[in-house]
């Protein structure tokens, strides 16, 4: 290997631990988020609220684990790792779209009714 490949393998590896970290912080940060509208807030709506905060931090959590793995599967693209790619992208895309619809749908019903 030349020494701009290993350099490039190096530098993605590394690029990939980050996006990884950065999604565990995010979810982590998206819990502290979640128990803080809770205690904030003493309404008996504070649950949707306290959900739809929890998802969009967990949304973009997705997002950094995919270009995780985009990042690991440049590297060495065989066969069974885009396979892998592949199937992980569309489990994390389906949870994505249906935490952005479940987010969505709340948002519309806590709104008031306009008359």
């Amino acid at each position: 290997m030349h020494e701009i490949e290993t350099l490039i393998v190096n530098a993605a590896s590394y690029l990939q631990i980050i996006f990884e970290a950065a999604s565990v912080i995010v979810v982590a940060a998206g819990g502290i988020a979640f128990a803080r509208a809770f205690i904030l807030h003493r309404r008996s709506d504070v649950e949707p609220i306290a959900r739809r905060i929890l998802g969009k931090y967990l949304i973009v959590a997705l997002e950094l684990q995919l270009g995780a793995d985009i990042i690991a599967t440049a590297t060495d693209p065989t066969i069974e790792e885009l396979a892998k790619l592949t199937a992980i992208a569309f489990v994390r895309t389906f949870l994505d779209y249906f935490l952005v619809r479940e987010i969505r749908e709340e948002r519309v019903e806590d709104k008031p009714n306009e008359t």
